[in-house]
């Protein structure tokens, strides 16, 4: 028969639901201005960057205008330095009263005029190189691409969809919460003993997904169809490994047990009153060891061990072998003191996935 010294420790216990992964959201792109399509700078479905170049409009008459521009507001500042000088030139001569109030009066005006033409220039300037900028259409967010919705030689004018793109990096992970978990892990925050904040992943073959995610929505209320509420996770997703509409485990932390017994579940045997282990006690005073049942209350089991909440103590030995033809007051003679398997508190700092669960 072979016994284990109890230890207590503390166990993290883990909810696994299936998930699926979505987009935040699909990002039309819209050409800003009108002109013929020219070029698609970009391979259809390919991963694109914020900011990358992906449709160019025929620059030509953004490029006119603005030359147009240039030239009127360089008219307009040697208009604007001219009355200037004017207005300096009446103010002098109206100091030496040389000239007549209304001529210093009338300076002053179309120094102002001409100061409001510079203005008018420089911000028709700053629009015409606007409308040059928006001539190459630029993705707006990093994504994934979809197919071009008009070819290069059609005409497009501004509101015009071209493209749309859908975001990867975060991405989104929709799953349901059991209502009957949902209870466990609201009266374990409220307690206290609320498990950590990530969130991990399982992918389609079983390897774990090397980030963590956090919650960042849950629903007000129960779906009383599936008695579920609807739970999202946002996970970082650098490298596009997750994909919109794919399927994942998703495992949440539902609470966390603190100086408890973690147990081999085969140690446990159904008794007259419910769950029951056998411990061995050193019985007489000659030495001789006897066997007793000892009642447990159980919870979940976690990693592969079952938690004993109450029923056993650090320090009691536990048989975890030969149980079965065991009756209490047994005298029984130990040949094998096995470790004790206890979840270490190092365990904590892995996330779920990196746990194995």
């Amino acid at each position: 028969m072979s016994v284990a010294i109890v230890e207590t420790g503390e166990a993290v216990q883990y909810g696994e639901y299936a998930a699926r992964v979505r987009s935040p959201g699909a990002v039309e792109l819209r050409a800003q201005v009108g002109g013929v399509l020219k070029q698609r700078l970009y391979q259809e479905g390919q991963r694109i960057q914020k900011g990358e170049a992906l449709f160019q409009i025929d620059p030509e008459p953004y490029v006119l205008a603005l030359r147009q521009t240039e030239a009127e507001l360089a008219e307009a500042r040697a208009e604007h330095a001219n009355s200037e000088r004017e207005s300096r030139r009446q103010q002098d001569l109206f100091a030496r009263q040389v000239s007549s109030e209304h001529d210093k009066d009338r300076a002053t005006t179309a120094l102002q005029a001409a100061l409001a033409r510079l203005q008018k220039a420089e911000a028709a300037e700053s629009d015409a190189k606007r409308l040059l900028r928006y001539a190459q259409v630029e993705a707006p967010v990093a994504g994934i691409v979809g197919l071009e919705a008009l070819a290069a030689g059609n005409l497009v004018e501004a509101g015009t969809l071209l493209t749309t793109i859908t975001p990867l990096d975060p991405i989104h992970v929709h799953f349901t919460l059991p209502a009957r978990d949902a209870a466990t892990r609201r009266v374990a925050l409220a307690d206290g003993a609320g498990g950590p904040a990530e969130t991990g992943l399982l992918l389609d073959r079983g390897q774990a997904f090397p980030y963590s995610g956090q919650l960042n929505f849950t629903d007000a209320r129960i779906d009383p169809r599936t008695d579920s509420i609807h739970m999202r996770a946002v996970f970082p997703n650098p490298q596009g490994e997750l994909l919109p509409g794919q399927f994942v485990r998703l495992q949440l932390p539902l609470r966390v047990f603190r100086d408890v017994v973690l147990i081999d579940p085969k140690a446990v045997t159904e008794g007259p009153a419910g769950p029951q282990v056998y411990t061995v006690d050193n019985g007489t005073a000659s030495g001789d060891q006897t066997t007793r049942a000892r009642p447990v209350n159980l919870g979940p089991i976690v990693e592969g061990l079952q938690v004993v909440l109450t029923g056993l103590s650090a320090g009691d030995q536990l048989v975890v072998n030969g149980q079965v033809s065991l009756r209490p007051g047994s005298a029984v003679s130990v040949v094998e003191t096995v470790p004790a398997r206890v979840h270490m508190q190092g365990e904590l700092a892995r996330t779920p996935a990196q746990a194995g669960l």
